[in-house]
């Protein structure tokens, strides 16, 4: 599993991050409808997040109601940062159990199923 408490983000803050980078349309209700969090984790997590300078708020030209979510400069090479790094486990991982993907999940799940343990 990555370790992001070294990337100062908590599992919510990172599962933000990537959504935004990964929709069209980073609207705050697609977000919430995605996630299946409450407004107000999604809000606490947002300004932290702004504080951060990883993602920025922006209100609709047409109805100012409607804010939508966009990564920085930062942000972005952050995400990029925790996808590369992801994407280098997951390769050891297939490498280790030679490509043999049910050994690949069982593995996946057995280190999810520890992380959970240790907290």
């Amino acid at each position: 599993m990555i370790d992001l408490k070294k990337y100062n983000l908590n599992k919510t803050q990172h599962r933000i991050i990537y959504s935004v980078s990964e929709l069209n349309i980073a609207s705050i209700g697609n977000i919430l409808k995605l996630l299946n969090i409450s407004k107000q984790a999604l809000n606490v997590n947002v300004r932290n997040l702004m504080k951060q300078e990883l993602i920025t708020e922006i209100s609709s030209k047409k109805d100012k109601r409607i804010k939508t979510l966009k990564l920085t400069k930062k942000g972005n090479a952050l995400n990029n940062k925790i996808n590369e790094e992801q994407t280098k486990r997951i390769e050891s991982l297939f490498n280790k159990v030679n490509n043999d993907w049910e050994k690949a999940m069982i593995e996946l799940s057995n280190e999810y199923i520890n992380g959970l343990n240790k907290n």
